[in-house]
């Protein structure tokens, strides 16, 4: 729908907390590594093992509480667990956690040659000076993104939580009004992408729209 991603565009996904972000971006992720693009993925909430094993999940099918709490393979999971890590070894993408700042992330991505740069999530993003309230801070960090974007010529896609205002509604559909302390981030982003559960009692049921594209 938005017809690909472009250099200097920033990418907006919104979500309540464990709706599934991380794993909509982690396909992402993976999509664009197997079409043989370097992609680097900032995860500022998760260790980097943490990451890879979500990723080796989907490569491989295996439940993920079942590579992490498994003591022992069953049936042909070890055939699928070595396959995907086969394959995951190809993949050209460079994952780093803890928190950061904006100039951190561009000291270390100006020379790498990035197709894609994804930073999980916004509102862990540190800044090196101090602001009267949350709103500025985060409205700072997201005009500093979109100027890295535009710098290194390449699409920036930026995860960020959603306030509580969708839940209140009966379909629990949020609009982009619900970005979590900053309207900046409406005014950078190219792309919005918002996801919710569409039902409360089956989680496997996400609702996903194109709020904006510019």
């Amino acid at each position: 729908m938005p017809g690909g991603l472009e250099g200097g565009d920033v990418i907006v996904i919104g979500a309540r907390p464990a709706v599934g972000k991380s794993a909509f971006v982690t396909q992402v992720l993976m999509s664009m590594g197997a079409a043989g693009k370097r992609v680097l993925l900032y995860n500022l909430e998760m260790r980097e093992a943490q990451v890879y094993e979500r990723m080796l999940s989907r490569q491989s099918g295996i439940k993920l509480n079942r590579i992490r709490r498994g003591k022992s393979f069953l049936n042909d999971e070890k055939s699928r667990f070595d396959a995907a890590n086969t394959e995951l070894k190809k993949l050209d993408i460079w994952i780093s956690s803890g928190a950061k700042t904006v100039p951190e992330i561009r000291s270390e991505c100006r020379n790498m040659g990035a197709d894609c740069i994804i930073i999980d999530y916004l509102q862990l993003v540190r800044t090196d000076r101090h602001y009267s309230n949350r709103a500025s801070e985060v409205g700072e960090i997201s005009k500093s993104i979109k100027a890295l974007a535009m710098e290194l010529k390449c699409p920036i896609i930026i995860l960020s939580q959603l306030n509580r205002v969708s839940e209140l509604r009966e379909t629990k559909e949020p609009t982009m009004a619900e970005l979590r302390e900053s309207g900046d981030i409406e005014q950078d982003a190219s792309v919005i992408i918002l996801l919710w559960n569409r039902d409360e009692n089956d989680r496997t049921k996400k609702g996903l729209k194109v709020e904006k594209n510019r």
